[in-house]
């Protein structure tokens, strides 16, 4: 099984060493970025996705929970808190789990840890079978076969769907479409692209190309690319 991609939202230095520890330990995720700074953390989520969130609530200028409340994606969410008293709140925004600190059962975080693996296995075989998607194009819902899509571009309030048929444009956001996608396939490239894998005919260091397109690589996803192809 892939790592889990995580990231730490913690600001007692004491909790977050103990938590990254712990996350280590398993053998099962990867930290992609830690922080002691709620505003910092939506900031960096806003362009970076993850599988889960380590996440404390009581955090100064922002607290945990109303940054998970403004992002436009939600990852798995592990509450880990102090107090026991935000639950209800916490999961009414459908966290995971929720940890109380400090975390002396190693047992009980390897539970919280095996919870989000189950969820999203159940995620992965509830969209297994589903090979299109309904985009809404003027008044009419359109039907796509998703492995005909070569890339997806953003465009002011739209994006534009390229497939081997025709292009369409579309009243969404990349990530509202990435969410829907396979993320092995479908992998953002730049603040403004996202692209099939299956379909790049070729990569240089800038740049990688689809039907003759030539579409440019942000260095902030380019390894997330090299690591979704395979290279001799």
């Amino acid at each position: 099984m892939d790592k889990l991609t995580c990231a730490i939202l913690e600001d007692d230095l004491i909790s977050m060493t103990m938590l990254q520890g712990l996350v280590e330990k398993t053998g099962m995720l990867e930290i992609k970025n830690s922080f002691d700074s709620a505003s910092e953390a939506m900031l960096w989520l806003m362009d970076n996705h993850v599988d889960l969130l380590f996440l404390d609530v009581e955090m100064p200028t922002m607290s945990g929970l109303d940054m998970l409340r403004s992002l436009s994606y939600k990852p798995d969410v592990i509450i880990v808190s102090g107090k026991s008293e935000y639950a209800v709140d916490a999961f009414d925004l459908a966290v995971t789990d929720y940890l109380v600190k400090p975390i002396s059962d190693y047992a009980r975080f390897i539970q919280a840890i095996n919870k989000v693996i189950t969820k999203r296995k159940k995620a992965t075989d509830l969209n297994s079978s589903d090979d299109y998607l309904f985009v809404k194009v003027n008044s009419l819902l359109l039907k796509i076969d998703i492995d005909s899509i070569l890339w997806i571009e953003a465009f002011g309030d739209y994006i534009k769907i390229q497939t081997e048929e025709k292009l369409h444009t579309v009243y969404s956001t990349l990530k509202k479409l990435s969410e829907k996608l396979d993320s092995n396939v479908f992998v953002r490239i730049h603040r403004s692209y996202i692209v099939n894998v299956k379909k790049i005919t070729n990569i240089d260091p800038n740049n990688l190309e689809i039907n003759k397109k030539i579409i440019p690589i942000s260095t902030t996803y380019k390894d997330d690319l090299l690591n979704k192809i395979s290279v001799l």
